[in-house]
């Protein structure tokens, strides 16, 4: 920035998503090998238009010189049009990627303040989904993603209703919010999945198990008072999120 001191320039952070979940599944190896080619890409992408930097852990910085906003915005894009993998033990897998940026020097005359916008940027776009971008905006308030980030274990205690997450495949539940042991009167996770065995199966009444079946193929579904929405997870394959919401007694 000092090099290029007052001239359009565009600064972005840049995060890989779900770097825990490459790790907890493959092993930290694969977490390294993922980390060493996303690295690749960006440099690939980035290196000759301005600076790649390594932040910590997931997260990347990119400063691109001489460029303005829209013109940052242009190659940003093109990144994300990439199909993004690495290889692991001679197997491709897929990963996706968030990305905040901000302009210089209109948005940030230093470069904490640059990144601090872009941080702002970067915090919007996990808070609505992650996978994708967005420039910094005068609206976007970062509260500090230890204040204000939601994370399982937020949702585990404040989702109000009983809510789960289970893998299509083989049933397996993956994610039970604290309602849902209240309401199988389970005291803790363990219990639950002593319970249950850790299968969606485990939750359901024989009886009703093929009709809520064909309801979670539907997508979304009430049968047994429950609503489902099916995702294809990168890491997990087809997962369904489920809430359980019961209707008022009829009388």
């Amino acid at each position: 920035m000092d090099k290029h001191k007052g001239e359009p320039s565009v600064g972005a952070l840049i995060d890989s998503d779900d770097l825990k979940y490459i790790n907890d599944l493959y092993g930290h190896d694969a977490g390294d090998a993922a980390l060493k080619t996303f690295a690749k890409v960006l440099e690939d992408n980035f290196g000759k238009l301005g600076k790649v930097c390594r932040n910590g852990g997931d997260e990347f910085a990119v400063f691109l010189k001489r460029t303005t906003r829209t013109e940052g915005r242009a190659i940003f894009k093109k990144l994300f049009r990439q199909k993004l993998t690495f290889s692991y033990q001679g197997k491709d897998y897929p990963y996706t990627i968030s990305l905040g940026f901000a302009a210089y020097p209109d948005q940030g005359a230093s470069r904490e303040e640059l990144l601090n916008k872009a941080d702002a940027a970067l915090y919007a776009v996990k808070m609505t989904g992650k996978g994708t971008m967005a420039a910094y905006h005068p609206d976007m308030v970062k509260e500090g993603r230890a204040q204000l980030g939601f994370n399982l274990r937020d949702l585990a205690v404040n989702l109000p209703g009983a809510f789960f997450i289970y893998r299509a495949d083989d049933g397996k539940i993956l994610f039970a919010n604290r309602e849902l042991l209240r309401i199988t009167e389970c005291s803790s996770m363990e219990v639950f999945i002593e319970f249950i065995g850790r299968k969606v199966k485990g939750l359901i009444a024989p009886e009703d198990y093929a009709e809520a079946v064909e309801s979670c193929d539907q997508q979304v579904g009430d049968s047994d008072d429950a609503v489902a929405h099916m995702v294809k997870n990168p890491y997990f394959g087809e997962i369904y999120y489920v809430i359980l919401s019961p209707k008022p007694d009829q009388k």
